[in-house]
Formats: structure tokens, C-alpha cells, sequence
């Protein structure tokens, strides 16, 4: 039975990235290479030697250059994407597909036969499609101090790709959008565009209270849904489809 080497990373771009420089640069076989996402419960494997991979945005940079020069543009979205899922195999996945992609070039990219392919394919439209529910979904709420502040439990990691739009639609605005599970934040300053942060370590109850006018403007908004609902016509199965139940925690029309 042929070793296999286990290459374990953080969960970030930059990370799956140098990954994918050290496994290649090991010379160890791409059969005989997994990439992993470091997992303090992993069940480790028998015959399998385990390396530690330190994120180096050098080597990050050097496979993304590669992957733009010799595969496409847009086959380095696609991974760019990927990499913002939830799904735990994500990191191999894009290892092989970056394999195949050197090999076939930019026509990899609509080679959905390939397993490593398709699986792209999916992480790509699980990422749009919840970024698309988000465009509709988000709500804000306007604090004391005139910030905008928005509460998200995405699956993906989708708040760099809401930034931009949200930029677009409220340039005049300060505000901030949270997603709470991965402990990330973007925050836009007027004049100043937006950035990413780490929230680990932020306690957002210094941000202050609801407005007592956006207070008022919550209720007046829950008794308007409220009041043009028919009874009669209530479809729930329909409801759940066009807003799944996990987006309604944070919706103000839903919050007791």
C-alpha cells in the first residue's frame, strides 16, 4: 500500500493555496497527495505521514499568478469561490483541479464530466446562489451613532462578495455587516470604501442600541407584512422555498 502524504492547511485561499505550492513542490506523486483542511477532531490515517502547512502569501501569490497565466481568469474565480464554501473537501478539490487545469488548459474549466470539475461547479453555485438570497435577505438596522449594522449566519463565507454591492447601493452611509459565524466583519466608512476584519476579539455591544426611531420604523415595517398577508392563500411550502427558514433568523420582519 503506496504512503500517502497529508498536507494540512488553514481554512483561507491563502492557505489552500501554499498548499497546493508545498504539495507540488514536494515531488511526491499528485496520487499519492491529499490536501486537508486542519481539523483538531481529524481521525488520522493509517500509512499516511501528516505536514503542516504554514500559510505564505509569496507562494499564494505565485500559485494564483499560475493559475491566471496558464489555466484562465476565470478558472482562478472559480477557485477563489470554491475556497468560500463550507464543504470540508474543498481544498483537494482544488488541488486536482488546478492539476487538470495545468494540463488541459483554459477548456478544464467546462469539463464538467470531471468529478473535480463539477464539484467546482457546485461550490461556485452553492456560493451564488446564497450570496443572491443575501442581496435580498440582508437587513439593516440603524444604531444610535448613525451606523448601519447588519447580523449574518451565512454557510459560505460570502461577506467579501456582498461588500461590493452594498457599497454600490449605500456610498453615503457608514455600516457594517457581521457574519457572526466566522467571527468576519466589513466595514464601510464614508469616503474611505470598505474593508474585511477579524471580529474575534470585538465586542459589538460597544456599537450601542437601535435608533428609537428605527425601533418604530421595525414595528410599523412587521405590521405592514403582516397586514398584506391573506390567510386564506398562505402557501407554506411555497414560503420555505422562495425564503428558506435559516435566512429568517436576522430578518426584521421575523424577529419577535
Amino acid at each position: 500500500m503506496l504512503e500517502q502524504y497529508i498536507f494540512q492547511c488553514e481554512d483561507s485561499l491563502d492557505g489552500i493555496l501554499t498548499a497546493v505550492y508545498d504539495a507540488w513542490d514536494s515531488r511526491y506523486g499528485h496520487k499519492n497527495i491529499q490536501i486537508q483542511l486542519e481539523d483538531k477532531e481529524l481521525n488520522y490515517q493509517l500509512f499516511s505521514t501528516y505536514i503542516q502547512v504554514t500559510t505564505d502569501y509569496e507562494k499564494s501569490e505565485k500559485v494564483a499568478r499560475t493559475i491566471r497565466k496558464k489555466i484562465s481568469e476565470a478558472a482562478y474565480e472559480s477557485i477563489c469561490r470554491a475556497a468560500m464554501t463550507d464543504r470540508q473537501e474543498k481544498a483537494d478539490v482544488i488541488y486536482r483541479f488546478i492539476v487538470l487545469g495545468l494540463y488541459y488548459g483554459s477548456s478544464i474549466i467546462t469539463n464538467y464530466s470531471n468529478p473535480s470539475v463539477q464539484a467546482i461547479f457546485e461550490m461556485n453555485r452553492a456560493v451564488g446562489n446564497e450570496v443572491h438570497h443575501y442581496l435580498g435577505f440582508l437587513r439593516f438596522s440603524e444604531l444610535k451613532n448613525k451606523v448601519l449594522y447588519s447580523k449574518i449566519d451565512p454557510r459560505n463565507n460570502v461577506i467579501a462578495l456582498l461588500a461590493p454591492h452594498f457599497e454600490d447601493r449605500l456610498p453615503v452611509e457608514n455600516w457594517i455587516i457581521h457574519d457572526e459565524v466566522r467571527q468576519l466583519a466589513v466595514v464601510h466608512q464614508i469616503g474611505e470604501g470598505w474593508v474585511q476584519v477579524d471580529t474575534s476579539e470585538v465586542d459589538f455591544s460597544a456599537l450601542g442600541e437601535v435608533n428609537t426611531e428605527e425601533e418604530e420604523l421595525e414595528q410599523l415595517w412587521k405590521a405592514f407584512v403582516k397586514s398584506i398577508a391573506i390567510k386564506e392563500r398562505t402557501n407554506m411550502k411555497l414560503q420555505r422555498q422562495n425564503l428558506p427558514i435559516r435566512f429568517r433568523g436576522n430578518m426584521t420582519e421575523f424577529i419577535k
